[in-house]
């Protein structure tokens, strides 16, 4: 039997392979996320944005070092760091280093798609916090329009079918963002030392 990551069909986008290839490592984060952060008070809002920034920061070092300019979503750290300090909280150290070894064809499209897609989620969660925090807490990270804009962009690139090993190189780099978000969840109070 073909592991998902070879399993790329001819003809099939990219797209619905990345989404069928890592979904459980998808679900197994929101829960990790909604467990880490629990979403009820204030201080659970600022563990969750904490938890962002960590793990973001590596993530968008190795974006900004390894990935073509077409492939570099908007940072966003440095909105969460706005959104802490407005929560009165510091913007906490960045999670280990990330990488994944040398990069592969897709390495660079692979995670550019998980951090593009959380848009998406951050656009619910956006709704969730509004309500919780009767709109006082600041949403700039979640309300981002430009991680928006660039995840419509990628679409086009990711509707398209993919050759083998970059289907291979974009899954594997998936993974292994989902795998680091885990990590960083996983640390003591959400927060890596």
């Amino acid at each position: 039997m073909a592991s998902a990551i070879n399993d790329c069909r001819p003809g099939q986008s990219l797209r619905t392979h990345l989404r069928a290839a890592t979904m459980a490592a998808h679900d197994l984060l929101d829960h990790a996320m909604q467990a880490a952060s629990g979403w009820q008070t204030r201080e659970d809002y600022a563990r969750f944005l904490s938890l962002q920034h960590a793990a973001r920061v590596p993530l968008e070092g190795w974006l900004a070092a390894h990935a073509p300019a077409g492939l570099v979503p908007p940072p966003q750290t440095g909105l969460i760091a706005r959104d802490l300090a407005q929560l009165g909280m510091p913007a906490p150290a960045p999670a280990p280093l990330f990488t994944i070894g040398r990069p592969a064809p897709g390495s660079a499209l692979g995670i550019a798609w998980v951090m593009a897609g959380s848009a998406l989620g951050n656009k619910a969660i956006a709704k969730q916090v509004a309500r919780i925090g009767g709109g006082a807490w600041p949403v700039a990270f979640l309300g981002d329009d430009g991680a928006m804009a660039f995840w419509q962009g990628l679409r086009a690139r990711i509707e398209r079918p993919a050759a083998p090993a970059e289907a291979e190189g974009a899954t594997r780099a998936a993974e292994a963002v989902f795998a680091h978000f885990l990590a960083a969840a996983a640390a003591p109070e959400g927060v890596p030392a």
